[in-house]
């Protein structure tokens, strides 16, 4: 469960600092890119062993 909560709270900031750096300022844009990175978060770490 540790795992799982780290690797969401990890993708959301990448994601957020992503949309960031591609000149993404608007709160909005932050929000979907902190989202799409959970959800590549949750995709890897259902991926590992358990």
């Amino acid at each position: 469960m540790y795992n799982i909560f780290t690797f969401l709270v990890g993708g959301a900031i990448s994601g957020a600092v992503t949309a960031y750096a591609m000149d993404m300022s608007s709160s909005k844009e932050l929000v979907q890119g902190a989202i799409g990175g959970m959800i590549a978060a949750l995709t890897i770490v259902l991926l590992l062993p358990q």
